[in-house]
């Protein structure tokens, strides 16, 4: 049985997902969970300081996911990040990054700050990646590391977005041009 805390950041997670951060509110949280707005204010005084839990909750999960996949070679690695966010397509999600970042300008400090936290994550890991996959032959580019980082991570997170609104294959096609490095 899930706790209070994390059912709202849950919810909060779906929610920044689907409908956007600036679309939802403590009423919408509140509503689903049958639980009082007092609540989530007792967890997350500040929509913002929930939207960073969500971020940080987030953060913590690509983590892991990246140090579960150590022992596989470069090119697995990347068919594994590129594919991670296939389940996102049923639900009509889009992954947190895409889900914040047309708003960042709108969102609080703290959310900025962790979102940016993230991405910095995102962009080295994948760099890191594509240094060790072409140092090692598996991967074919002529960008810079970090150039080709911020291509994928933007390929894919516009895959999504695309995909949400022409509902067709649109992530598939981009997953499957980016794993031909």
């Amino acid at each position: 049985m899930k706790d209070t805390r994390s059912e709202i950041i849950s919810l909060a997670n779906d929610l920044i997902r689907t409908v956007g951060y600036n679309a939802f509110s403590y009423a919408d949280i509140s509503k689903q969970l049958n639980i009082k707005n007092a609540a989530i204010h007792y967890y997350f005084p500040s929509k913002g300081d929930l939207g960073v839990e969500v971020i940080k909750r987030n953060l913590v999960a690509f983590n892991e996911r990246i140090d579960s996949w150590k022992e596989l070679t470069a090119r697995e690695q990347l068919v594994n990040y590129i594919t991670m966010h296939d389940g996102f397509i049923n639900k009509n999600w889009t992954c947190i990054v895409g889900a914040l970042s047309p708003s960042f300008n709108t969102l609080p400090e703290n959310m900025q700050e962790e979102l940016q936290r993230l991405v910095e994550t995102i962009i080295d890991w994948l760099s890191d990646l594509l240094a060790k996959g072409k140092g090692s032959g598996e991967f074919k580019f002529d960008e810079t590391f970090r150039a080709k980082a911020y291509m994928i991570h933007a390929a894919l997170l516009s895959a999504l977005l695309m995909n949400k609104v022409l509902k067709k294959e649109v992530y598939t096609s981009i997953q499957n041009s980016l794993l031909n490095i």
